[in-house]
């Protein structure tokens, strides 16, 4: 396998691991709760349609844990960031590794007609680059 060139070329033929998504009314303790038992470091803030909001992490939940803010009143809509870092499925592995980079992302969301679809976690990504581990076979 030539490991200089992803197995891969495009992020939508890749299976993604993250699918955890939050309304900006869940809580900081529901979004506890789910990064933990998915063990999962974040996810997407979408309203009802699909369209990302935001993203909220565990170092977010870190951050109000820090400023002794009650989990349970305290929602994904006041601890999210809004920053959007979004691709398309025909976002190459490359282009979307070397956003990760740049932006010292562990997830990165793919965003089709206004709707988010999927969440690449790093790992995704370099199974895709590799083309190994999760049904996917090597050439």
């Amino acid at each position: 396998m030539n490991q200089s060139q992803p197995h891969f070329m495009n992020v939508g033929a890749l299976i993604h691991t993250n699918s955890l998504r939050f309304r900006p009314e869940t809580t900081c303790m529901e979004i506890a709760i789910a990064l933990l038992s998915a063990h999962l470091s974040g996810g997407p803030v979408l309203d009802n349609a699909g369209k990302y909001l935001g993203f909220v992490s565990e170092v977010d939940v870190f951050k109000a844990l820090d400023h002794s803010k009650d989990l349970e009143t305290v929602t994904a809509q006041q601890i999210m960031s809004t920053e959007a870092y979004l691709i398309r499925n025909d976002t190459t592995i490359k282009e979307a590794i070397r956003l990760m980079n740049e932006k010292h992302l562990l997830n990165l969301c793919v965003e089709e007609n206004g709707v988010v679809t999927k969440t690449y976690t790093r790992h995704d990504l370099l199974r895709g680059y590799l083309g190994v581990d999760l049904g996917i076979d090597e050439e």
